[in-house]
């Protein structure tokens, strides 16, 4: 049987993506490999965030040639959208194909029905952006709205719980953007029997709804008490240079609206540092509203400048050894952040899931749990933990 294999770069989109991938590729004879090495075809999934992200993409690219240079790779996704031409003569069995959909043909739209490798299911239910950050590619390379009808989606949750998935996280490229109304897609979902539970992926504040929270505070055993909300920035003047559709007044009371119907919730966001502009005072706002608002969580970026896009050409660039410094302090604020909310819970009870891929326990209002348990005898589905310390570490004792 002829072999493949799949290398994904980026965001839970990609990943669902490249599970299209590995299941078309299934149903056209091939066997999925475990590395490029025993491959004759393998497809690299890229991202294009970051420059970061790019180089690995790269990279990665020039090794599964030198280690196997019979194969035949392809190169697709969102940097090989952005730069088909910078990337066709990398190597010179690649080829860099811009639409995954042109790949072996076409790529059917049919429903995923398992997540390999995962025990939780990524569900992309939303694709395009048009919100135009100044400082994202995104919405250059992926610009179209499109929405999977409610209908295919509660098909597509069917059918991974049915094959052993008790987590489903619906994402998107701006699922706030869902044309259908996330909210009754949400609505529908709650009456989907089984024991399973939803999490929503990132989301704008602008576009979390008092219906919204209200439907998840009401459904907590199907939805998860937990959002990941990107602030980026808390300066006013920085946020209106992104092009941010909120102040962090907006910001702040929105967050306590969530608590205010769910007050286990865990807020995680997203911070860039060293946007061009940026100054000490500027960044201090940014602290000042972290300390002052209670996040459970900081994804953590360095500004990387994209090209043809609005910031990419903004003056007044910071210097990297001030990024680094910046982003150093806001990794020890999210180290703090997140044992104060863990400790919240000691002694609590909290329904958990197991998460093969860290062997750990994520709980509804994403915290992560060490455990000790005979691996042969774990408990499926949704699981109730009791949270404790160990070593200052956040543990999970089964119920």
């Amino acid at each position: 049987m002829k072999k493949a294999f799949v290398y994904t770069f980026g965001c839970k989109v990609n990943q669902y993506e490249s599970q299209q991938l590995i299941e078309t590729l299934q149903k056209q004879g091939y066997e999925i490999a475990d590395s490029a090495e025993e491959a004759e075809l393998s497809v690299v999934n890229s991202c294009t965030v970051t420059a970061q992200s790019d180089s690995q993409c790269r990279n990665i690219v020039r090794q599964i040639s030198k280690k196997n240079p019979k194969s035949k790779i392809i190169l697709t996704g969102c940097y090989a959208k952005r730069s088909k031409k910078e990337l066709e003569n990398i190597v010179p069995n690649l080829s860099v194909i811009t639409d995954k959909k042109d790949i072996l043909g076409t790529l059917p739209s049919q429903l995923i029905t398992r997540f390999d490798k995962h025990s939780r299911a990524f569900l992309k239910i939303q694709d395009g952006c048009d919100a135009y950050c100044s400082y994202c590619i995104v919405p250059y390379i992926r610009p179209k709205l499109s929405s999977k009808p409610i209908d295919s989606v509660l098909n597509e949750i069917k059918t991974l719980v049915s094959n052993g998935y008790s987590e489903i996280v619906l994402t998107g490229i701006h699922i706030g953007k869902y044309e259908y109304s996330l909210t009754e897609l949400l609505k529908n979902i709650v009456s989907l029997p089984g024991n399973f539970r939803v999490r929503l992926s990132s989301i704008e504040i602008n576009e979390i709804s008092p219906e919204l929270i209200k439907l998840m505070a009401e459904f907590k055993e199907k939805l998860c008490c937990h959002l990941h909300i990107p602030l980026q920035s808390a300066s006013k003047k920085i946020l209106k240079k992104m092009n941010r559709k909120y102040t962090p007044k907006e910001f702040s009371e929105k967050m306590q609206l969530i608590y205010d119907y769910m007050p286990d919730a865990g807020i995680t966001t997203d911070v860039i540092v060293g946007f061009p502009g940026e100054k000490e005072e500027d960044f201090k706002e940014t602290l000042d509203f972290l300390n002052n608002n209670s996040f459970s969580r900081l994804h953590v970026f360095k500004f990387s400048e994209r090209p043809n896009t609005p910031a990419a050409n903004f003056e007044d660039k910071v210097p990297f050894d001030v990024i680094k410094d910046r982003a150093t302090t806001l990794a020890k604020i999210d180290a703090e952040l997140r044992e104060r909310f863990w400790r919240k819970f000691i002694g609590t009870v909290r329904p958990s899931v197991i998460e093969e891929t860290s062997n750990t326990l994520l709980t509804d209002n994403y915290i992560r749990l060490n455990f000790q348990s005979d691996f042969n005898n774990l408990p499926g589905g949704i699981t109730k933990v009791t949270v404790f310390v160990r070593s200052g570490t956040p543990w999970g004792k089964f119920v």
